[in-house]
C-alpha cells in the first residue's frame, strides 16, 4: 500500500482530513502545509498518493503534480467545481460525496505504480511549455496549467504532446 501524505494550506484541514482517513483505516505518512514539505517527504518513501487542496500557500497541485518523483499521485480537492483527470493528478470538486472520496482514494493507494506515471523529460517539457504561455501570453502558471489540460482534451493529444508543439512552435520563432 503506498504512502499518504495531507497538505492544505489550513493546518487544521490538514489534521482534520488526516484524522478522517486514519478513522477509516489509513496510516497517514506526514501533514503538511506546502508544495516544499510535501516534496521533502516524498523523498522519503518510494511511492504515494498526495492528498491535498488544489492551492497550497507556494505552488498548486498541478506543479506539485509534476514535481514528484516516479511513483506519487495527487488527488486535489477544488474548491472551485473543477474535476479533471490527467496525468497523475486526479481533482475533485468539493463539495464531493465521502464515499466518491474514499473510493478514488482507495484505487490510489492500492495501485501498485502511479495512476499514470510521466517520465521526467515529459513533466520538464510541460514545465517549459507553462513559462513560454506565461511569458507570451501572460497567464499565471495555474492558467497556463489549465490551458494545457483543457487543449489537451479538446484536442484528444496528450499534454506532453501538446507542450511539445507548443515549445516547438516557440523555438522556430
Amino acid at each position: 500500500m503506498k504512502s499518504i501524505i495531507i497538505a492544505h494550506p489550513e493546518r487544521a484541514s490538514a489534521v482534520g482530513l488526516a484524522r478522517m482517513l486514519e478513522g477509516e483505516g489509513y496510516t497517514i505518512f506526514a501533514v503538511r502545509s506546502h508544495g516544499a514539505g510535501v516534496l521533502s517527504s516524498a523523498q522519503m518513501v518510494n511511492e504515494g498518493v498526495v492528498v491535498c487542496a488544489e492551492h497550497l500557500g507556494d505552488m498548486s497541485a498541478g506543479t506539485l503534480a509534476e514535481l514528484l518523483p516516479r511513483g506519487y499521485d495527487v488527488l486535489a480537492l477544488s474548491k472551485n467545481g473543477r474535476t479533471d483527470y490527467m496525468g497523475n493528478l486526479i481533482c475533485l470538486s468539493l463539495p464531493i460525496h465521502r464515499e466518491e472520496f474514499l473510493e478514488t482514494l482507495a484505487v490510489l493507494v492500492s495501485t501498485r505504480s502511479s495512476f499514470t506515471q510521466r517520465e521526467k523529460s515529459e513533466a520538464q517539457l510541460i514545465s517549459q511549455a507553462k513559462l513560454i504561455l506565461m511569458q507570451d501570453s501572460g497567464m499565471s502558471e495555474g492558467q497556463a496549467h489549465r490551458y494545457l489540460q483543457k487543449e489537451s482534451m479538446r484536442m484528444r493529444k496528450a499534454i506532453s504532446a501538446l507542450a511539445q508543439e507548443i515549445v516547438d512552435g516557440f523555438t522556430e520563432q
